[in-house]
């Protein structure tokens, strides 16, 4: 009788650590992502805390702001919806492709409707003294503080399981 029981509690305690392990282990919160280029690992995260948000920098060229605004569509791609500069040199657009419509507006120019979708995108993170800043939530988060310079990274938007997010560091707190 006695041998019943405890096989009965052995057999429980089994069933609720392999539950609780699985868990552990399935990914279930949805994260903005940086992954190093070279080791493939998780360096810096945002919780999705908003399904819009934008990335700022300072082109390297004319040293002006650069806004790219996305969102996350249903299936969890990003969709980039505008561009906002201030030049038209090198490396910027000078009109919008099919379906967008360019703006210009207080000495700054829109391409806007855009529908983009991405299901990711390299980030290089210069070795200069320009800014790069994540925008969501009201937030902004200086990227070259959490990443490092000169470094190439992988950006999407991913399910994380509580495992994978003691990887990298938690830029939103």
């Amino acid at each position: 009788m006695q041998n019943k029981k405890v096989l009965k509690i052995l057999l429980m305690l089994t069933i609720l650590t392999l539950i609780c392990s699985a868990l552990f282990f399935i990914p279930y919160e949805k994260h903005f992502v940086f992954i190093d280029s070279e080791t493939n690992e998780v360096t810096a995260r945002v919780p999705v805390v908003e399904e819009r948000f934008k990335i700022r920098y300072t082109h390297s060229i004319h040293l002006s702001d650069v806004i790219e605004s996305y969102r996350l569509d249903e299936d969890g791609q990003l969709v980039m919806t505008e561009l906002e500069y201030e030049d038209f040199n090198i490396g910027m657009p000078s009109n919008a492709g099919e379906g967008e419509r360019f703006v210009e507006k207080d000495g700054k120019y829109f391409i806007q409707d855009m529908k983009r979708k991405l299901p990711e995108f390299r980030l290089l993170v210069g070795d200069v003294d320009a800014e790069l800043a994540f925008l969501i939530a009201g937030k902004e988060l200086d990227l070259k503080k959490s990443l490092e310079r000169g470094k190439i990274y992988t950006f999407r938007a991913q399910r994380l399981s509580i495992y994978q997010q003691l990887e990298g560091v938690n830029i939103y707190e």
